[in-house]
């Protein structure tokens, strides 16, 4: 992993505490906190909850091992987002993507899956279904020159890889795509949904992964906790939607997008 040159995610506006003071807290016995104290004339309760400080303060000290509350810093960091209404108005790439998708899946469920492909312009004859596939991402995810761009080009590969299993389940025909179901159309939003607000997280923490991971193995098992933990959370209130029935061409969809967003924002800031 390296650290040549490490993206330390966002910072807040009026920080209370230097740039990285959050990690000089990792170890929180009093003789050393008395220390820190002192070296940075400052009260360690300073750190307002749900800043970036506090948020890298913690997933730092899960990180480490000095904590297992995975709940604790999932919710400093929605609130680090600004909350959840904030963090759904400000996922712009993830809600621009999931409208994208369902449009692609209706346009299949509605047309098939070689219609949809010409009304894409995408030439699918004599191409594998892998190649056709990632030409999908890039329409659904569109440009990457953004890093919450590229987080929702990561979310879409992983969502579509649900749409790779059902090919490959049922012969690895490409027209196997317009026996797809509602279950199918739903478990691919969600997945999506799902990797992205990790993703994000991810994104904006990965410093303190390649910080304190003693180990690019550690550094993935709690990349993978988090990950559960997010589709755990999540889960029940995405299955209240249906997606498939849904219009993703209807102007009133990106707000539909963005409460659902904000819904399950709200569920990881412990407020549903």
């Amino acid at each position: 992993m390296g650290t040549s040159s490490i993206y330390n995610g966002p910072k807040d506006r009026n920080p209370l505490l230097p740039e990285g003071f959050e990690d000089e807290y990792i170890n929180t016995e009093d003789d050393e906190e008395s220390q820190e104290k002192k070296d940075n004339n400052i009260e360690i309760d300073e750190i307002p909850v749900g800043s970036w400080q506090e948020t890298k303060k913690v997933m730092s000290q899960f990180i480490t091992g000095n904590t297992n509350n995975r709940g604790r810093v999932i919710r400093n960091y929605v609130r680090a987002l600004g909350g959840s209404k904030t963090a759904a108005v400000s996922a712009v790439s993830g809600r621009g993507s999931t409208v994208r998708l369902g449009q692609f899946l209706s346009s299949i469920a509605a047309n098939g899956i070689i219609k949809t492909l010409e009304s894409l312009k995408i030439e699918y004859k004599g191409k594998s279904v892998e190649s056709l596939l990632s030409e999908i991402v890039n329409v659904i995810a569109g440009s990457s020159n953004t890093k919450e761009d590229i987080v929702a080009k990561n979310a879409t590969i992983e969502a579509l890889s649900h749409l790779y299993e059902f090919i490959e389940e049922n012969g690895m025909t490409l027209e196997s795509l317009d026996r797809i179901n509602d279950d199918i159309f739903n478990e691919v939003i969600s997945a999506f949904i799902n990797n992205y607000i990790f993703e994000r997280m991810l994104n904006d923490l990965q410093s303190r992964f390649e910080k304190y991971a003693d180990s690019p193995q550690t550094a993935l098992d709690k990349e993978n906790e988090f990950e559960d933990y997010i589709k755990e959370s999540v889960e029940l209130k995405l299955k209240e939607v249906n997606f498939n029935k849904l219009d993703y061409y209807n102007l009133s969809i990106n707000t539909v997008i963005e409460e659902t967003y904000k819904e399950c924002y709200e569920v990881l800031e412990g407020y549903m």
